[in-house]
């Protein structure tokens, strides 16, 4: 039986508006097929983990999809970070996670292949400004972190760092310039568990990341730390 909410608000596919069937979720089928995924879990070393050369002690750096402006995804993320729609979030973490989980157990980079599943990371998203949240009404990492967590089975923190500075928008900003207008946004905790994957949404010059890390390996030296984002910006 079709629920009248279907009838008058029926679901969408978050990409190119198709009404979606039953068993389609969040994506259509084909829209689900041509997701541009970067396939960095299946490399020992990817471009965005060379973005983070300055970080010698980061064990790896994974994005699950590249962002493009001209590809009709960029309606995804646009929708996932402005346009309310969390539960995105949550689908595409738990698709994330799968990816990750059958072919390594772990992300490349933080458990080479044949080492097993025994290790277990915490997930640890990129805390947001109070004002943005306020404005938004969620923090689209936690999401993510989220889905990651249901589909792998890794915990999930969301109290190991938090932000003490507002920050103006990083969109008007080079990478030094964002980089400097990041420093010492974040306060790390003292954590009882020695690995962290940091969750973002979108890595750009990956800023942000730096220095959340730098926040938490300040209180933690030998915490073993990488980075997994949604989608890195070519």
């Amino acid at each position: 039986m079709i629920g009248k909410s279907s009838v008058w608000f029926p679901r969408m596919c978050a990409v190119c508006g198709k009404e979606l069937i039953p068993g389609e979720h969040t994506l259509c089928v084909h829209c689900l097929f041509h997701l541009p995924k970067t396939y960095h879990w299946q490399l020992y070393f990817n471009a965005l983990q060379a973005s983070f050369h300055a970080l010698s002690h980061l064990t790896g750096a994974v994005a699950f999809l590249y962002f493009r402006e001209a590809s009709p995804y960029r309606k995804l993320l646009h929708r996932f970070k402005y346009g309310g729609m969390c539960e995105i979030g949550m689908y595409m973490g738990e698709l994330f996670g799968k990816e990750l989980c059958e072919e390594w157990g772990m992300p490349p980079g933080l458990t080479p292949p044949g080492a097993g599943k025994e290790r277990c990371p915490v997930l640890v998203p990129i805390p947001m400004s109070g004002h943005k949240r306020r404005k938004r009404g969620y923090n689209q990492a936690e999401w993510l972190a989220a889905g990651l967590s249901a589909s792998t089975g890794w915990p999930l923190d969301v109290t190991a760092v938090r932000r003490v500075k507002e920050k103006t928008s990083q969109t008007a900003y080079d990478k030094e310039q964002r980089r400097e207008n990041m420093k010492n946004a974040f306060q790390a905790k003292t954590l009882s568990y020695s690995e962290v994957l940091l969750v973002d949404d979108v890595v750009t010059t990956g800023a942000t990341m730096e220095s959340c890390a730098q926040a938490l390996w300040k209180k933690n030296p030998d915490l073993k730390l990488g980075f997994l984002s949604l989608a890195f910006v070519e």
